[in-house]
């Protein structure tokens, strides 16, 4: 765990609480692949992220965000610069600041919500539910193989994670 934020077991997953903060795989690093995450929210509010080709960590969670890639979770699509609503940047499904969802797929609050996140050479694809929502094509000069992270955000905030996996390609 990197930051103040935990992650703690619950009968069908794991859940964060607290935060900020990145519960990162720490026994390898990962280049191309497709990883399947179920996740949850339980308020609107909720924020969380899917963290991939993030640098190791230690106590600091700030590079994963400078040269990893955050698979955004966020229903309300909240930018915290113009501190509005709405931003497709932003939105559950997005690469966070890179790549906007194209689509709202989320289910309601409280279902079970999945992500197959694709990381191909410089291609990263987000497909929510069952709809693609995001694809990055172009090189941005971030790393091109790394960890993979849960986010805690902030302090009341609860995300539930289930069912993770990866597939190498």
């Amino acid at each position: 765990m990197a930051g103040e934020g935990r992650f703690v077991p619950v009968a069908d997953g794991i859940e964060s609480e607290g935060g900020p903060g990145l519960f990162w795989y720490a026994r390898r690093d990962f280049a191309d692949f497709v990883l399947h995450v179920e996740w949850r929210n339980y308020a609107a509010s909720d924020n969380s992220g899917v963290f991939i080709r993030t640098p190791a960590l230690d106590a600091d969670w700030r590079p994963a965000i400078e040269q990893g890639y955050e698979i955004q979770i966020d229903d309300r699509g909240f930018d915290p610069e113009t501190k509005r609503t709405g931003s497709a940047l932003h939105m559950s499904g997005a690469v966070y600041r890179l790549a906007p969802a194209s689509a709202f797929a989320s289910y309601p609050v409280g279902a079970w919500n999945s992500f197959h996140i694709m990381a191909h050479g410089p291609e990263i694809s987000v497909v929510l539910n069952g709809t693609q929502t995001a694809r990055l094509t172009r090189d941005i000069g971030r790393r091109r193989s790394g960890h993979i992270a849960l986010q805690c955000h902030h302090p009341g905030s609860r995300v539930r994670f289930r069912r993770l996996r990866i597939e190498l390609l």
